[in-house]
């Protein structure tokens, strides 16, 4: 579908504590306006650390971008700035091309859609009441808020009777779905994610990350996500941007990120594994398919055209095997790959 988000920009975005911004924009004294005997902003700026840094990057309509990177890099500061839950010191940030330092905060927080690790339910509320809480705020008539609630718990593949519970009464990856389907209530054209599959085990992790992957194909909102975790960025992303003491170190996709790292830190925080990664952009459906109209072996492990690379090689390691069967949609065997179809895959990238 043609995407329906917005594009965000950072232009030279800074925070530095102990700085506030004047109307003009420029970094000042926290307090007020300095005095001659005090420093001028920009020698203030120069010495105070900076939290971001200069920040600079694009994200297109329609697209997921990933910031990570090591604890006290940055990036959920740099999140947080987008909707103004923390004010920038210096620098612009701009939706569809308007600043958001110029719009009312909480109509601008209203309009953008807010998922973090512990999801934030309101406990004394029920799941369509939690759903439900933008769209009252915006003053929907009640017959439009149940029909929502209704198509979201549907979304987010949850039964509609969850609608009457509690957050207590849900598992840790049903809050987290309620989560995701409250920032969905107005159908806002960005969402920003901080870790938000973080607090779940890994099984459930992934098939959280699956499911959001497939509801934002669907949807085509723009994504800003935060994660400490290189291997959900790589899988999440369009375009990740890497941050190390406030600072983007770069800003490219998955693949050229482990092709082409940008430094040895990035190397580093990308792993040795990189060839490995590589695996997880690539799909089955993209290796030549051997013994089309041969019956497969039914001990074989099976595979789906559409899983990555890295899984069809888990699941033969798993099984002892250097074969599995790939199958469509509808179960329909396509043919077989090898371990050896793998091996040259990475031999060819190498």
């Amino acid at each position: 579908m043609s995407p329906r988000g917005a594009t965000v920009e950072f232009r030279e975005v800074s925070k530095r504590y102990g700085l506030a911004r004047t109307t003009a924009g420029a970094a000042a004294p926290a307090g007020g306006r300095a005095t001659p005997d005090e420093r001028s902003d920009d020698a203030r700026a120069a010495i105070v650390p900076g939290a971001v840094n200069d920040l600079s990057f694009t994200v297109g309509a329609g697209e997921i971008c990933v910031l990570v990177g090591p604890s006290g890099c940055g990036k959920t500061t740099s999140l947080k700035m987008t909707n103004r839950l923390i004010e920038p010191t210096s620098g612009e940030i701009l939706i569809d091309g308007r600043d958001v330092l110029r719009e009312d905060p909480v109509t601008l927080r209203r309009g953008i859609g807010y998922v973090i690790q512990q999801v934030g339910l309101f406990p004394h509320q029920t799941i369509a009441e939690n759903i439900a809480t933008v769209p009252k705020l915006l003053g929907w008539q009640a017959a439009r808020i149940r029909e929502r609630v209704g198509e979201l718990i549907d979304l987010v593949g949850l039964d509609y009777a969850y609608a009457a519970r509690y957050p207590a009464q849900l598992s840790g990856g049903e809050r987290q779905r309620v989560g995701v389907a409250r920032a969905l209530a107005v159908e806002p054209p960005l969402m920003l994610m901080d870790e938000p599959f973080g607090a779940v085990d890994p099984i459930v992790r992934e098939r959280l990350q699956d499911e959001f992957l497939r509801l934002h194909r669907r949807l085509g909102m723009t994504v800003i996500f935060v994660t400490h975790d290189i291997d959900e960025a790589i899988k999440m992303g369009d375009r990740v941007a890497v941050m190390r003491a406030g600072t983007l170190v770069q800003y490219a996709q998955p693949a050229q990120l482990l092709t082409e790292p940008a430094d040895e830190f990035v190397a580093r925080f990308v792993g040795a594994d990189r060839g490995l990664k590589r695996l997880s952009l690539i799909s089955v459906g993209e290796l030549p398919l051997h013994d089309a109209a041969v019956t497969p072996d039914p001990s074989l492990p099976v595979i789906s055209v559409e899983a990555r690379v890295r899984d069809a090689l888990s699941a033969m390691l798993a099984s002892g095997v250097a074969m599995a069967v790939v199958v469509d949609a509808d179960g329909r065997s396509l043919g077989t790959i090898g371990l050896d179809d793998i091996t040259g895959l990475l031999a060819a990238q190498a």
